[in-house]
């Protein structure tokens, strides 16, 4: 049942752009500003426990999952379901994003295009990137393909709309921690949990990018990514690009020195591994429940 939902959420999102905007509306950090009103709620959300937010949607979204799962026509699940990834999932499409990119690049708008690699490199807790040279513009886009897609399906898969949905949550508690002063030990504790969710979604999304691309050069850079092993979101995001780049045939050096040209051909190519990466994950996916490994 899980793959037939992914599989109709992937063409729905892509086909529907209208989709897009529904999804922004972020009733996330609605949610968190109502707890924020009260001074308990700002002393709790203030302190480490705080990343606790998260735990009433999902409990609300879990229940909900099991009442169906138990008691509903497989209809009911299969809409359920829907509904739970098209909202995890983005919520803008990276597709998109990194087209207005090339295509702002392309025609010589430099503020748009400045404008648009900002956005795309922004870092976990929102707050912008030391540099949007090449390199970072590309290993961003890779890890965003993690971000907004293949982890989120990852945790789909394993644990239906409640996985998705706590992924979405958990990459969200950082940039709401961060904007302000006062939750700077729940921005450290969020990140660490961020890092914790990611930290084998980005792995296996890491080999899918070696098995799609250029799996040698793929494999090569990550041997000397060693220091990514390390259980933090931030080395879950440097071996992807790392690696994500490898796959590309690509490195640091070499996207640095990259023409305008060239350079826009590898964001597009840096796309077309992502998407060779989804159909990988669907093809596991589709084996595992062939075999009765997963539903």
């Amino acid at each position: 049942m899980h793959l037939i939902v992914i599989v109709a959420a992937l063409l729905i999102e892509r086909t529907l752009g209208q989709l897009t905007r529904w999804r922004r509306v972020d009733a996330f950090s609605a949610y968190v500003r109502l707890i924020e009103r009260t001074s308990l709620g700002r002393l709790w959300l203030a302190r480490p426990a705080g990343v606790a937010v998260i735990l009433p949607p999902l409990l609300v979204v879990g229940a909900a999952q099991w009442a169906i799962d138990t008691h509903l026509w497989l209809g009911a699940q299969l809409a359920f379901g829907l509904l739970g990834l098209l909202i995890s999932l983005g919520p803008r499409d990276l597709w998109e994003d990194v087209y207005a990119l090339a295509n702002a690049r392309t025609q010589a708008a430099h503020d748009e295009a400045e404008a648009r690699a900002i956005a795309l490199c922004r870092r976990a807790t929102g707050k912008r990137a030391a540099d949007i040279k090449a390199p970072t513009i590309l290993g961003a886009v890779l890890v965003q393909g993690h971000e907004r897609v293949l982890g989120v399906l990852l945790w789909f898969f394993v644990a239906g709309p409640t996985g998705a949905l706590f992924y979405r949550l958990v990459r969200e508690l950082p940039a709401l921690a961060a904007r302000d002063p006062a939750t700077r030990a729940t921005e450290r504790v969020a990140a660490y949990v961020h890092g914790i969710a990611a930290w084998i979604p980005a792995r296996i999304v890491a080999l899918l990018y070696a098995v799609a691309g250029q799996t040698g050069a793929a494999f090569a850079a990550w041997r000397t990514a060693r220091a990514t092993t390390r259980l933090s979101g931030s080395a879950s995001w440097q071996l992807l690009a790392v690696v994500g780049r490898g796959a590309l045939g690509e490195s640091a050096a070499d996207t640095t020195e990259m023409p305008a040209e060239r350079f826009n051909q590898a964001l597009l190519d840096a796309l077309s591994l992502i998407s060779r990466a989804v159909l990988i994950l669907l093809a596991l996916f589709a084996v595992f429940t062939l075999f009765g490994i997963l539903r």
